[in-house]
């Protein structure tokens, strides 16, 4: 660990809700495999975003204080839990530059189409890069403050786009067969639903609480039904049709809202709000990246990584991801097979080896700060970045 701050499970309450909301609003995955029915695939999807947070919390409360990069050692030896990082090392780094692509993509397509999509990704990385040097802490209190201005927003767009809906666009339901609604879930879990695990760079940080796996939970099912909400009222507004055909068929919906006859363009104090909250997201994978190449280098501080890891996912981003059919064609071709290791494979097998080894209620005394901070040779309450 390379910090001694901590954070409550409130906290990381509101920080997973955001991460598991706000960019999965404008894809259209969903939309275009389920239809109406994707409501009722990002059901389906949550009992298994639970299922892998709770393979992470189980592994957490066996090894606390520590990240999946330093337990992965204990657990497997020094070389195995290194090539194990290794591999999520690679899983952060592939999303953070799907992440940054996508989310510059979004902007350019939705709000300054003038400019190129190359500036906002700069300022992603940059801003994600300041975040990480600031510390956990900062990250999460910067989520508590934007947090209540997300939700009335929210609350308040879709109060306005309830005046729009019209019931026949979505009727009937369960009209798909089985597996189409079945690999709708499955997408849904992969994306953005089982991205819980990037949280596993938070974790060690979350004062133990017998309240931390119960707000979890409930961040994780009202994302899914906050989801599933969005599938329904989108087509309600939009028709399945040009919903299934638009690239972001939520913000398309909430062009529609307006109050009155003199104010429209409602979808822009939405989105002012909304890309923080997107951005937030980059930076959750970056902190969990730059913290996994600190690792796995050897440095005592992610300060000399993060600009280098920068200009990398820059660099990636603009040499491998074209445009928004990449984007796609990543989640539902290349996510879909690879994703079960890292979200299902992986901390299965750890956990289950952690109990051979160790026993069935291992659980190791949680060292207190001061013993953290002379371990990590820290000298005031700042991250080491």
């Amino acid at each position: 660990m390379y910090e001694k701050g901590r954070i409550s499970a409130g906290q990381l309450f509101i920080i997973m809700l955001i991460y598991l909301t706000a960019i999965s609003s404008n894809t259209n995955f969903d939309f275009v495999y389920g239809g109406q029915d994707g409501g009722l695939a990002n059901l389906l999807a949550i009992p298994l975003a639970m299922l892998t947070f709770y393979l992470y919390f189980r592994l957490q409360e066996r090894h606390p204080r520590k990240m999946l990069f330093e337990y992965a050692e204990d657990i497997l030896g020094k070389w195995p839990g290194k090539f194990v990082t290794l591999l999520y090392v690679y899983f952060a780094l592939e999303v953070a530059v799907v992440f940054a692509r996508g989310f510059s993509e979004f902007v350019v397509s939705v709000l300054t189409p003038e400019l190129s999509a190359d500036v906002y990704l700069l300022a992603t990385v940059l801003v994600a890069a300041y975040a990480v040097y600031r510390g956990v802490e900062a990250i999460v209190r910067f989520a508590q403050v934007a947090f209540p201005f997300y939700l009335v927003l929210l609350i308040f767009i879709n109060i306005l786009l309830v005046g729009q809906f019209r019931l026949y666009h979505i009727l009937p339901l369960v009209d798909h067969p089985p597996g189409e609604i079945l690999f709708t879930a499955y997408l849904q879990y992969i994306f953005p639903l089982s991205e819980v695990i990037f949280f596993l760079g938070f974790l060690p940080y979350v004062k133990r609480s017998k309240n931390t796996i119960r707000l979890a939970y409930l961040a994780i099912a009202l994302s899914g039904i906050y989801l599933a909400y969005r599938v329904i009222v989108s087509i309600g507004v939009l028709g399945e049709g040009t919903a299934q055909t638009s690239s972001y068929p939520y913000i398309a919906a909430i062009r529609f809202v307006k109050i009155g006859e003199f104010v429209e363009r409602i979808d822009i104090l939405f989105l002012g709000i909304y890309i923080m909250m997107i951005l937030l997201e980059f930076i959750v994978v970056f902190y969990t990246l730059t913290h996994g190449v600190a690792h796995l280098t050897g440095v005592k501080s992610v300060s000399p990584l993060v600009l280098p890891l920068c200009f990398l996912i820059v660099g990636m981003a603009k040499g491998i991801i074209k445009d928004s059919n990449d984007l796609f064609l990543y989640i539902t071709q290349i996510r879909s097979v690879t994703s079960p290791l890292f979200i299902l494979i992986i901390p299965l097998l750890l956990l289950l080896v952690s109990r051979i080894r160790f026993g069935k209620s291992r659980q190791e005394p949680e060292p207190t700060d001061g013993a953290v901070e002379s371990a990590n040779g820290l000298a005031d309450g700042k991250a080491s970045n």
